[in-house]
């Protein structure tokens, strides 16, 4: 899965650099907390400063579908602004969440200033298509425990690992890791108990922890 270029703060200009000193607001959110609302019209972007966030729609039953991952760097919300439209996708806290809130005023003075602002926002769109069309492809070509060991090793690449070099950095209930596989909660539960008896990973909680790379890899690249 493709990583999306941190903001580049860098591009920004002394003037940009004290506007957004001066309109913009650093947030925190909770766990569950919500960012922004799928269907609500944006009033602002937000860039992810310290914590992770989860991008997600919600089918008519409830259950949520996770589209995107956020780290520190990250840059959320903006589509809806570029496009005068409302928010695709809803965001929240997966823990403790640190946001740099811009209004959408002054992205917009902002953007006008910085041709590169403009080109990292091309890169950012272009790197949000490649990923949107490798997960449609692999929704339609691979089995769900070949996705549920992508979905692992995603999270590894993602947040990385906590002290011990194997324990995911991140914890995520079953229904959120139902919603990144794309499955039914019930399924997922399921397989993470078939890949912990074949040794390949083992969970404690919302814990989990990768035992075998190379084994989850095997199986990722399969159909």
């Amino acid at each position: 899965m493709p990583h999306s270029p941190p903001f580049p703060f860098e591009v920004l200009s002394q003037a940009d650099e004290k506007l957004l000193a001066e309109a913009g607001s650093v947030q925190v959110f909770q766990r569950r907390e919500e960012l922004f609302l799928e269907g609500k019209l944006p009033t602002a972007v937000y860039i992810l400063q310290r914590g992770k966030v989860k991008l997600f729609t919600t089918d008519l039953q409830g259950r949520e579908q996770i589209v995107h991952l956020a780290r520190p760097g990250d840059l959320m919300g903006y589509r809806a602004v570029l496009g005068n439209d409302a928010f695709s996708c809803s965001a929240a806290a997966l823990e403790t969440a640190s946001v740099l809130v811009i209004p959408k005023a002054l992205f917009f003075q902002m953007l006008d200033h910085s041709p590169a602002l403009s080109h990292y926002l091309i890169r950012l769109l272009t790197t949000e298509l490649r990923h949107a069309e490798h997960h449609l492809a692999g929704l339609a070509r691979k089995h769900v425990r070949s996705r549920l060991a992508e979905v692992a090793l995603l999270l590894a690449e993602t947040y990385g690992y906590e002290k011990d070099g194997s324990t995911l950095a991140v914890q995520l209930t079953r229904e959120e890791v139902a919603g990144l596989v794309g499955t039914a909660t019930e399924t997922v539960i399921r397989l993470l108990h078939s890949l912990r008896d074949e040794g390949l990973l083992a969970t404690d909680g919302r814990k989990i922890r990768l035992l075998d790379i190379p084994g989850l890899q095997k199986l990722a690249e399969s159909s």
